[in-house]
C-alpha cells in the first residue's frame, strides 16, 4: 500500500483554510454547501479539499419536515478514469421541488422527534411495458419511501399519512404527478446510528436506487453529546454506484448516460460501477497530524459489498449499521471494515504524521466466483504541525433497547424459533406455452420442478427473461418456513428443504405473522454461493451463530450471508430480534436490489 510523504504545512496555514475551490476542480450541484459546521472546501497553498457533504437539514423543537420531490438530474459524475467525466440523466431527490442533486439531504433527528417527509413525483408518465416482462416491472416511475434500519411503525397511520410503509402493490405507490406524506415518530428509546432513506417499490427499487435517489438520516444521541466525540468533526460518507448506459457496453437499447432498462440493473457485474463518495470521484480530505474525525459510512450501491481500509491507520469502529457498541472493534491497515451493500458503520479515525494516505475497498468476495477487485476510494492528505486531539473513551453507553437477549428472555417471551431459506433457483421451470423468448428455461435436474415450484398461471410473473442477462432462467424465491418450538429436538429435520419456494411476487408467498412482544429465534439459510446481504425491517437482529456456531453476539440490521451454499449444505445466520411497538406489514429480503425485485423478499407481519 503506498505512502507518500510531503513537505508539512504549518498550523498558521492550517487555520487559515481558504473557502474557495481551486480552479479546475468541479463539485455535484448543491453539495459544496456547508453542514454540521463541515468545510466542504478547503483549500492551502493549491491543496484543495474536494470532499463534500449533501445539505444537512435538522429538527427543530422536535420536529423535522420536509418536503422532497423526485425528478431527474442532468449532471456529470466521475468515471474509473478520474481524467474522465461521464454526463448522465439519472433520478434524484430534490428539496423543497428545488433542482435534484446527486446525494439527497441527511436528515437528523434525536430520540423523540417526528420526521416527516412529503415525497412528491415529478417523473414522466411510465413508458409502455414490454409486453414480455412481468407485470410488476412495468412501473419504473412509480416510487414510495423506506427509512431503512429505523425502529418505526410500518404501516398506515391513517388514510393519506403513512409511515415505513413499503408493501404498495402491483401499479401502486406514489405514481408520477402524485405525492405522499410519511411521518415517523422516533421512539424515545432509539439507538443513535446512522441510518439511510431510500425507494422501496417492489419492481423499481434497483433502478431506482442504482440512480441517486438515497440520503442519510442521522439520528443523535448520548453518544453524540460526549465531549470527545463533540469536538471531532463528522463526515458522512454516502458510497454510491450509479449504473447508467455506457459507450463500449450491452446498453440494452438505453441511451448512453441513461438508466431506462431493468436489463441494466440485473446485469451485475462484479466490478460494478465506480463508487462516488457523496456524488464526487475518489474525493480528497485534508486532516491535520492528530486530528480527530468521525467517519460515518453508508453503502447504498445495489450489490457489492466494500472493505474499507486506510492506508497506515486504525479504524475503530463503534456502530454496526446504526447500532452503537460498547467498545471499539479496531481495524488496521489492510484488514477490511466489511460493509455488505445497505450497511452502515461509524468509526473513529486519527491522522497520523504528515502525508498521503488512500482509503480503499480491498478485494472481497461477493461470490464463490465472484471478486469485487480492489480500488482506491478517497485520498487523505494529513498536514503538519501535529496537534493531537483525544480518542473518544471507551466503554460507550448501550441503550436498554440493545440489551442481550438472553435465553431466558427467549424462552418466557415465545421461544419460537423459525427457518427462512433464501434460494435462487436456476432452469426450474418448463412450459411448453412459454413465449420464444424464454424458451431456453429446462427443468431443474436435482428434483423435480413440481417438489420445488409450481408457477401455474404465475410463470410469467416469476422469471425475468427479456435479455441475456445474469439473471435469466433463474427464479429468486424464499422458501416456505418451518416454524419449531423451543422444546422440540435442537436440530430440526426438513427445515432447510421446504416443500415450495416462492417468489414475492407470487399470489401464494408465505407471510411471517409474529405476536407483539415476542421474542424469537429465526435461521436464515442460503443455499447459494452468492453471499446474499439479508435484511430485515423495523426491528434490529441480535445475531448469535453464524453457520451454526456461536460468535460474540452482536446488533444489526443488515447481514451478508456466508457465500458457498447449496441445497445439501446451506450457510446461515442466526439472530434473535424483539418484536416490540409497532404492529404492523413490513418484509426481509435481499439487498442485491436486483434480486430483490426479482422475488427474494419475504413478508413480516406484526399483530
Amino acid at each position: 500500500m503506498k505512502l507518500h510523504k510531503q513537505k508539512s504545512i504549518n498550523r498558521r496555514d492550517f487555520l487559515q483554510l481558504g473557502v474557495t475551490v481551486a480552479t479546475g476542480i468541479t463539485l455535484p450541484q448543491l453539495l459544496t454547501a456547508c453542514g454540521d459546521g463541515v468545510d466542504n472546501s478547503i483549500n492551502v497553498k493549491g491543496l484543495t479539499q474536494t470532499f463534500v457533504q449533501p445539505q444537512v437539514l435538522r429538527s427543530v423543537n422536535g420536529l423535522l419536515d420536509v418536503a422532497l420531490t423526485v425528478s431527474y438530474l442532468n449532471t456529470a459524475i466521475g468515471t474509473s478514469d478520474p481524467a474522465v467525466t461521464q454526463n448522465v440523466s439519472l433520478r434524484a431527490y430534490g428539496i423543497s421541488g428545488k433542482q435534484a442533486v446527486i446525494s439527497g439531504p441527511t436528515l437528523v433527528v434525536r430520540p423523540g422527534d417526528r420526521l416527516r417527509i412529503n415525497l412528491n413525483n415529478a417523473l414522466p408518465p411510465n413508458p409502455r411495458p414490454k409486453i414480455t416482462n412481468p407485470e410488476y416491472l412495468g412501473y419504473p416511475n412509480n416510487t414510495n419511501m423506506h427509512t431503512h434500519g429505523l425502529h418505526v411503525y410500518p404501516g398506515i397511520i391513517r388514510p393519506g399519512l403513512y409511515g415505513d410503509y413499503v408493501v404498495d402493490g402491483v401499479g401502486q405507490g406514489v405514481a408520477p404527478g402524485e405525492s405522499r406524506q410519511y411521518q415517523y415518530d422516533i421512539p424515545l428509546s432509539h439507538p443513535a446510528g446512522p441510518f439511510w432513506y431510500h425507494p422501496h417499490l417492489h419492481g423499481s427499487t434497483a433502478l431506482q436506487v442504482a440512480s441517486f435517489m438515497s440520503g442519510a438520516i442521522i439520528v443523535r444521541g448520548d453518544i453524540d453529546d460526549k465531549p470527545e466525540m463533540a469536538e471531532a468533526k463528522e463526515l458522512i460518507f454516502l458510497f454510491q454506484a450509479p449504473y447508467y448506459a455506457s459507450s463500449g457496453q450491452s446498453n440494452f437499447g438505453v441511451e448512453t448516460g441513461k438508466l431506462e432498462n431493468f436489463s441494466q440493473v440485473a446485469n451485475n457485474p462484479s466490478t460494478g460501477s465506480p463508487v462516488l463518495i457523496n456524488g464526487v470521484r475518489r474525493p480528497r480530505i485534508v486532516m491535520q497530524s492528530g486530528e480527530v474525525q468521525r467517519w460515518l459510512f453508508i453503502n447504498t450501491q445495489i450489490f457489492n459489498p466494500l472493505s474499507l481500509s486506510l492506508d497506515g491507520h486504525t479504524l475503530r469502529r463503534y456502530t454496526i449499521d446504526g447500532w452503537p457498541r460498547e467498545l471499539y472493534q479496531n481495524f488496521a491497515p489492510g484488514t477490511g471494515l466489511k460493509l455488505a451493500a445497505s450497511a452502515r458503520s461509524s468509526v473513529i479515525i486519527q491522522a497520523d504524521v504528515p502525508g498521503t494516505y488512500y482509503l480503499r475497498t480491498l478485494s472481497v468476495n461477493v461470490s464463490s466466483n465472484g471478486v469485487v477487485p480492489e480500488d482506491i476510494l478517497a485520498e487523505i492528505v494529513v498536514v503538519g504541525p501535529s496537534n493531537p486531539m483525544p480518542i473518544p473513551a471507551e466503554p460507550f453507553v448501550v441503550p436498554p433497547f440493545l440489551a442481550p437477549i438472553t435465553d431466558a428472555e427467549f424462552a418466557a417471551k415465545g421461544g419460537l424459533k423459525r427457518n427462512i431459506v433464501f434460494r435462487a433457483i436456476s432452469n426450474a421451470l418448463l412450459n411448453p406455452a412459454l413465449p420464444p423468448n424464454l424458451a431456453k428455461l429446462s427443468p431443474i435436474t436435482a428434483a423435480p420442478a413440481s417438489n420445488l415450484l409450481s408457477p401455474g398461471s404465475e410463470l410469467r410473473e416469476w422469471v425475468y427473461d427479456t435479455d441475456a442477462t445474469s439473471v435469466m432462467n433463474t427464479v429468486y424465491s424464499v422458501g416456505s418456513a418451518s416454524t419449531v418450538a423451543l422444546r422440540s429436538p435442537a436440530v430440526p429435520t426438513a427445515t432447510t428443504n421446504p416443500d415450495q419456494y416462492l417468489p414475492y411476487q407470487s399470489s401464494r408467498s408465505i407471510t411471517q405473522t409474529v405476536p407483539l412482544n415476542s421474542v424469537e429465534e429465526w435461521t436464515v439459510y442460503n443455499m447459494n454461493s452468492v453471499g446474499h446481504p439479508f435484511h430485515i425491517h423495523v426491528n434490529p437482529m441480535y445475531v448469535i451463530k453464524i453457520n451454526g456456531a456461536p460468535v460474540t453476539p452482536f446488533w444489526c440490521d443488515t447481514l451478508t450471508l456466508p457465500i458457498g451454499g447449496t441445497p445439501s449444505q446451506p450457510t446461515s445466520i442466526t439472530f434473535r430480534s424483539r418484536f416490540i411497538d409497532f404492529k404492523g406489514p413490513y418484509v426481509m429480503h435481499c439487498h442485491m436490489l436486483a434480486h430483490e425485485d426479482l422475488g427474494m423478499m419475504q413478508g413480516v407481519t406484526v399483530t
